[in-house]
């Protein structure tokens, strides 16, 4: 007869309703273990002194051991937590120390999405650095020249060397700011013509904004800065393009002058950035999600804890129950980073929720249906669930003999509001069901807490040929 969907136990188990009582687990657990030492200690009223004594010892000591039990899981949720914490200010420290210039050393932390992203960052600030040193290099140069900007322009020396570099350039004579010479990858950088203007006047037909949505004033390009005295400007802003597209550069600026001091030009270096700065973007977005998602982490650990306990004979049964689902959470995790927590294939989860079972059973489990993808939060409750529905299967259903068989099968109902997955698993050849008076806990996980993650439910019929469930889910 098929039971509930709990693990290994001296006798089945049925599936268990959620208690109606609006107390706390841990309040609900200690009333609960207060009732039974009452009653125990009736019954031990009657019989022999000695008999209530070693009684009373076994209870304390199981009640010692399931205390210990919990203080390790706790103690573990809080050193992982700390891990995850002190990995994420070292990585805001690392950011800052690149913002800043400085030196930018990582040491790994053990946290791998964390050391992912740092590593991502060290290589973009190494790129920045050599870019700004080939510009320095550059600026060198043009300072030594005789005659860095005429009225007629550059000459066929100087013209070689700005086509050579990897930077746009701009070089504007001074007093005015007119723009006397360039390279051609400045025109490509900003997909227009822009040599060759007639003053600094010019400058404000360039549309830009800074990082916080301001306009840039025509007096706060680089340009104009250095044509000002100012040595080294610098700016980092997204400028429109000629087809319209905003792109972010970073503008690097100094004046040019002559053998007595006087400024006689400006030039500038600008640096397509977009890519760069769309990766670091990215890069703080994938931080946020981290940490979103390791706290859904402990939070759903800690939950499966709790779950567990409250069917949990001794602390063997605890152990053994709550080690199996970690372990399930563990593989669908990894599957999911490896689609980095975004879309995951349908068939891949339910291959990965079968094989946290105790055993292959080949060709006993038939899998079908159309090629679909998975948010990473529906994804991982669907998996676990189905997790639940074979390990009751493989104790108390379908798989418990050797003649039974599963079939898993999906859909996609397209007909409402918004698409939702249909899946079904139906057993059949198991030992003949009955419809459980009292269901357990892990009739109550899918039910209750996994289909709510899923945005959907889940209908369990105990069929005599055997047992069906329906699960619909968020697309």
């Amino acid at each position: 007869m098929t039971k509930g969907c709990d693990r290994k136990y001296s006798r089945p188990r049925r599936w268990t309703t959620a208690a109606a009582s609006g107390l706390p687990a841990s309040a609900r657990v200690l009333a609960a273990s207060l009732l039974l030492l009452v009653l125990k200690s009736e019954a031990f009223a009657a019989v022999d002194g000695s008999i209530a004594v070693e009684v009373w010892r076994n209870v304390v000591g199981a009640l010692a051991v399931a205390l210990a039990a919990a203080f390790v899981v706790i103690f573990w949720l809080s050193k992982r937590r700390r891990a995850t914490q002190k990995a994420q200010l070292e990585l805001a420290e690392l950011t800052l120390a690149v913002e800043a210039r400085g030196a930018a050393h990582w040491s790994d932390t053990g946290i791998a999405e964390i050391d992912a992203i740092a590593r991502s960052i060290q290589d973009i600030d190494e790129r920045l650095q050599e870019k700004r040193r080939r510009l320095s290099e550059l600026n060198d140069l043009l300072m030594k020249s005789s005659a860095v900007v005429s009225r007629v322009g550059a000459n066929l020396q100087l013209r070689a060397l700005l086509e050579a570099v990897p930077v746009g350039i701009l070089i504007a004579e001074a007093p005015g700011g007119r723009i006397v010479e360039g390279n051609n990858l400045m025109d490509t950088i900003l997909r227009r013509p822009v040599r060759y203007s007639d003053g600094a006047e010019s400058h404000r037909q360039w549309n830009a904004i800074h990082p916080d949505g301001r306009p840039v004033a025509k007096d706060e390009y680089p340009l104009a800065r250095a044509l000002g005295g100012e040595d080294h400007p610098q700016l980092e802003c997204k400028i429109e393009r000629g087809d319209g597209a905003y792109v972010w550069i970073n503008i690097v600026g100094a004046p040019i002058r002559n053998d007595r001091g006087a400024i006689i030009g400006a030039i500038v270096a600008v640096t397509d950035v977009d890519n760069i700065k769309n990766a670091e973007i990215h890069n703080q977005m994938m931080n946020r999600e981290l940490h979103h998602r390791v706290n859904n982490s402990l939070a759903m650990i800690q939950g499966i804890a709790n779950i567990t306990a409250r069917t949990a004979q001794d602390f063997s049964s605890f152990q053994e129950g709550f080690s199996h689902r970690v372990q399930c959470l563990s593989r669908i995790s990894t599957l999911l980073v490896q689609t980095s927590w975004e879309r995951t294939p349908l068939r891949d989860l339910v291959l990965v929720a079968l094989s946290c079972g105790s055993r292959d059973f080949g060709e006993r489990i038939s899998i079908s249906g159309e090629d679909v993808e998975l948010r990473s939060a529906v994804a991982l409750a669907l998996g676990l669930a189905l997790n639940e529905l074979v390990a009751n299967a493989e104790q108390h259903g379908a798989l418990s003999n050797d003649d039974g068989r599963v079939s898993i099968d999906w859909r996609v109902d397209r007909e409402g509001d918004r698409p939702r997955l249909i899946l079904n698993w139906t057993e059949a050849g198991g030992p003949i069901v009955e419809n459980p008076q009292q269901t357990g806990v892990g009739h109550f996980l899918i039910t209750n807490v996994l289909a709510r993650q899923m945005g959907g439910e889940v209908r369990i019929s105990y069929r005599a040929e055997g047992l069906r469930a329906e699960i619909s889910a968020e697309i």
